[in-house]
């Protein structure tokens, strides 16, 4: 109603001011380089208003024409635009669908339909990828660090194609360079880490997990135990041109993380061969008080050896606190068979004994069979029953279920302080690779 009301009065306006310059019937006479000109006031009034419409069609089709370029240009890159969207989709078909062939055709739609666009970079890298032509995906990686937008994600490409390569010097300058621009990203670190061990970078492997503590990527006993770790390894590396270094960094890796087996066991063992065997008994007594386990077994007696004292009478000592334990037992066991006390060593282990014994019980009992009968079918028996006896605890990565006899920093699956001393999983899987995962998981 208010619309209709709207264009009645503009109508009605109009109206009137036909009509009133239809009446303007005043002659009116002006002249201009001697020539007379003579007409109605409504004459001339009409005269007027048809110049002024002339001008403005005049005006609008100038405009028109002057813009029609422009318009043109939008209308062709509205096109393109949704041209490139298209082929921005069927990309991602053709990625996830592994169609290499398809991936590049589609993404190079998307460099002619979305210029200077870093999707198309991005998909044309991993269409390279996935045909395996690395050459090529490199020069694309190389291209996107000279956008700050896909920078990160060119450094990472470069990461993975030297991984691949096994160049780890450059991987780690790549992998570096992602931790500085973004170091909360849940897998650098990891694969930092990974690239160190892999070179037995352990000094750097210290630097990078102290930087990452004081950035709470890494828990406190995380980082602790890594370093305490690095300087093991380093302490062994210099072991054999400076045992006085070699010892002040097992002080400060026993000290870093307390009773850790593999250290307190090598540590002990460079003390007793330092002629400190004081201080090698109490730490192999503490360690056992809290932590007993038969490795340190050969440090004890060793210790013994050395301070020319009775097997028997410290192991006794050794194990005070916790005889009931297995390991203790073990030990005791060992310690009278080493002093052919064979009928004390068969009481000793009466407790562990069960119907199917581990391979140490039966390895042990072999020994005092041999020891008190000589009698090798009964021996044997022994280690026939070996076989079908219990598991035992052995070194298992936690990681991969990889089980193996001695400890070491690094497990045979590769990964870094993954072992714990546990019964084997004979279902366990490699659940994890602990490199870098696939470029494709950041498109």
């Amino acid at each position: 109603m208010k619309i209709f009301l709207k264009y009645l009065i503009q109508l009605t306006f109009l109206l009137v001011a036909f009509l009133w310059i239809i009446s303007l019937n005043q002659k009116i006479d002006f002249s201009w380089d001697g020539i007379v000109f003579t007409g109605t006031a409504s004459t001339i009034l009409f005269a007027i208003i048809l110049v002024i419409f002339l001008i403005l069609i005049i005006q609008r089709v100038y405009l028109y024409i002057r813009h029609s370029p422009k318009r043109i240009k939008n209308n062709l890159e509205i096109r393109n635009y949704k041209k490139g969207i298209s082929a921005i989709v069927k990309s991602f078909t053709a990625m996830f669908n592994n169609d290499a062939k398809e991936l590049l055709i589609q993404s190079n739609k998307i460099e002619n339909y979305l210029k200077d666009n870093p999707i198309s970079l991005i998909l044309k890298a991993e269409a390279a990828r996935k045909a395996k032509k690395f050459d090529l995906a490199e020069q694309h990686y190389n291209k996107m660090l000279l956008d700050s937008n896909t920078k990160t994600l060119g450094l990472r490409g470069l990461l993975e194609q030297n991984l691949k390569k096994q160049d780890y010097h450059h991987a780690l300058i790549y992998a570096e360079e992602i931790y500085n621009i973004n170091s909360k990203l849940d897998w650098i670190h990891r694969t930092i880490i990974q690239i160190l061990i892999r070179t037995k970078n352990w000094q750097k492997l210290i630097e990078i997990n102290k930087d990452a503590y004081g950035k709470k990527i890494i828990s406190k006993k995380e980082y602790f135990n890594s370093i305490s770790i690095a300087k093991y390894e380093i302490a062994l590396i210099k072991e054999s041109f400076s045992r006085h270094e070699s010892l002040k960094l097992l002080n400060e890796a026993n000290s870093e993380r307390p009773n850790f087996l593999p250290i307190v066991k090598k540590f002990a063992n460079l003390l007793i061969n330092n002629n400190q065997t004081l201080k090698a008994k109490k730490l192999l007594f503490k360690c056992w008080l809290t932590n007993p386990h038969q490795m340190l077994l050969e440090e004890i007696m060793f210790l013994v050896k050395k301070e020319d004292g009775n097997l028997i009478n410290i192991v006794s000592k050794l194990i005070k606190n916790n005889p009931e334990n297995y390991d203790s037992i073990v030990a005791l066991t060992k310690a009278n068979i080493f002093s052919n006390n064979w009928a004390r060593a068969r009481e000793v282990i009466k407790p562990i004994l069960s119907s199917k014994p581990n391979r140490t019980i039966c390895e042990l009992m072999y020994e005092i069979e041999m020891g008190l009968s000589n009698n090798a079918q009964k021996a044997n028996s022994w280690k026939s029953r070996a076989l079908l006896g219990d598991a035992e605890k052995t070194w298992v990565c936690k990681h991969s279920g990889l089980s193996q006899d001695e400890w070491s920093s690094i497990s045979q699956g590769e990964h870094f302080d993954s072992l714990e001393w546990t019964w084997p999983d004979s279902t366990a899987l490699n659940r994890s690779n602990y490199l870098i995962p696939n470029i494709t998981e950041s498109v």
